[in-house]
C-alpha cells in the first residue's frame, strides 16, 4: 500500500513532527465559539451547558455529544454544510505570531538542518480548521469531523479524536501510517530504528488535561512536551500543573511571535534534535565498524578450525594462506572506507597487521603440524611394510 503524502527528502538530515493541539494552543478558545455557536443562535455558555448534559445524561463521549449537539442545534432551517465550516474557519482568531510561526520554524529548521512537519491533532472539527489560513502548512490535520448528505448537510461523524485517541495519531506520524482507512497498519509491530520519525524527534504543543496522554507518550519516548497558557491572562494554572507532575517539560505561553519565548525553546529543541541525532548516527556507524572488525579476528578461529577439521596437507594450507592474504587486503580496503570520525587510517592498519599477523601465525603452526602428521604418517607406513616382509615363512 503506497503510503499516503509519505515525503522524500534529498537529505540525510532527521525528520520532526511538531504536532500542536487547536483550541486554546493556538487559537486563545474553542473554535465552535467564533462562528459556529452564532450561527446556532445560542450563547456558548448555552451551547456548552446542553452537550454537556447530554453527555453526562446518556453516558456520551463529550466529542460525541458536541457534535451531536451541531446537528440537532442546526435541525433543518439551518445550513451546516462542509463549506459553511470552512468558511467558518475564516473568522478564527491565532494567537499572536501564529500566522507566521510556520514559515519562521521552518527557516529555523533548514539553518539547523532537520526536516520539520507540522501536524495538528484536535478534537475541534477538522472542517472548520482546514478553512483557516493556517491549515496550508499542515502535513496532515487529524480531528473529529463530520459525513455529509448528498445535500450537503452534516448528518454523522466521520471521525471522533477525544484526549485518549490523540495518542493514535502519534503512532500514525511515528510509524508512517498517516491512511486513516489503514487499520492493521498503525498497530503492526515495527522496531524503533524502522519508524520514519522516532518519538525522541516530536514536539508536542498542547494546554490543558485532555492532552495528557499524548504530551506523556512525547516525552516519555525522548520528546519534549509543551505545554502553553493564554498570553493575555497569564493563567498557567493548569500547565504549572502538569510541570509539577513531570507529564510536561516545559510551560510557555501562546505567544508565537518572532523571537518569542516559545520560539527560542523550539530552536534549542530542534538543535538538540540535530546534535542527538549526530550522536547517535556516530553510535550506530561505530557499532558496525567493530562488528566489521570482529568479523575480521574471527577468521582466525575459522581458520584455525577449518584446517584442523578438513585435515589440509602442507599444500593445500600454503594455498589457502594465499587466499587469506588477499582477504585481508580487501578487508583493509573496507575497514578505510570509514570516515575520520570513526577510525583513522593508522589504527586502521594497525588493527589489520595484528589480525594478520595472528592468522599467518596460525597457518605456520598448522603447516608444521601437517608435515609433522605426513611425516608420521609416511613412518607408520614404512614399518608396516616392514612387518609385512619380515612375516614370510623360510622353506
Amino acid at each position: 500500500m503506497k503510503k499516503k503524502n509519505s515525503i522524500v527528502y534529498d537529505n540525510d538530515w532527521p525528520i520532526v513532527a511538531i504536532c500542536y493541539d487547536f483550541d486554546k494552543t493556538l487559537s486563545p478558545k474553542d473554535m465552535q465559539e467564533f462562528g459556529l455557536i452564532p450561527k446556532l443562535k445560542c450563547s456558548a455558555e448555552e451551547f456548552w451547558s446542553e452537550s454537556n448534559e447530554l453527555a453526562k445524561k446518556k453516558g456520551m463521549d463529550k466529542i460525541l455529544a458536541y457534535m451531536l449537539t451541531i446537528i440537532e442545534k442546526a435541525g433543518r432551517s439551518i445550513s451546516i454544510t462542509e463549506k459553511d465550516f470552512n468558511n467558518l474557519g475564516k473568522d478564527i482568531v491565532l494567537f499572536p505570531g501564529v500566522d507566521t510561526w510556520f514559515d519562521r520554524v521552518n527557516a529555523i529548521a533548514q539553518r539547523v538542518h532537520v526536516n520539520v512537519e507540522h501536524y495538528i491533532i484536535s478534537a475541534g472539527l477538522k472542517e472548520i480548521i482546514e478553512g483557516t489560513n493556517i491549515a496550508k502548512y499542515f502535513k496532515e490535520i487529524y480531528a473529529s469531523s463530520f459525513l455529509y448528505e448528498a445535500s450537503g448537510k452534516a448528518y454523522w461523524p466521520r471521525q471522533v479524536v477525544n484526549y485518549t485517541t490523540k495518542t493514535q495519531y502519534l503512532f500514525r506520524i511515528n510509524k508512517n501510517c498517516l491512511d486513516l482507512s489503514d487499520e492493521d497498519a498503525v498497530n503492526d509491530y515495527k522496531e524503533d530504528k524502522e519508524r520514519r520519525i522516532p518519538f525522541r524527534n516530536f514536539i508536542y504543543i498542547g494546554d490543558s488535561e485532555t492532552d495528557i496522554p499524548a504530551m506523556k507518550i512525547v516525552k516519555n519516548g525522548g520528546g519534549v512536551s509543551i505545554g502553553v497558557y493564554n498570553p493575555q491572562t497569564k493563567n498557567m494554572d493548569r500547565v504549572r500543573k502538569l510541570l509539577n507532575q513531570e507529564r510536561i517539560d516545559f510551560l510557555m505561553p501562546a505567544d508565537y511571535s518572532e523571537g518569542s519565548r516559545i520560539e527560542k525553546l523550539v530552536e534549542a529543541t530542534l538543535q538538540k534534535i540535530n546534535a542527538n541525532n549526530a550522536l547517535i548516527s556516530l553510535n550506530n556507524r561505530q557499532k558496525q565498524y567493530v562488528e566489521h572488525l570482529e568479523y575480521a579476528e574471527e577468521l582466525i578461529e575459522y581458520t584455525d578450525n577449518f584446517i584442523d577439521r578438513e585435515l589440509l596437507d602442507s599444500e593445500d594450507i600454503s594455498n589457502m594462506r594465499s587466499q587469506a592474504r588477499r582477504l585481508m587486503k580487501r578487508v583493509r580496503r573496507q575497514l578505510h572506507a570509514w570516515d575520520d570520525d570513526i577510525a583513522s587510517v593508522e589504527e586502521i592498519d594497525a588493527f589489520v597487521d595484528g589480525v594478520e599477523s595472528r592468522l599467518m601465525e596460525v597457518f605456520k603452526k598448522k603447516r608444521k603440524e601437517a608435515k609433522e602428521r605426513l611425516a608420521l604418517s609416511q613412518e607408520s607406513s614404512v614399518k608396516t611394510e616392514n612387518n609385512d616382509g619380515d612375516s614370510g615363512e623360510i622353506i
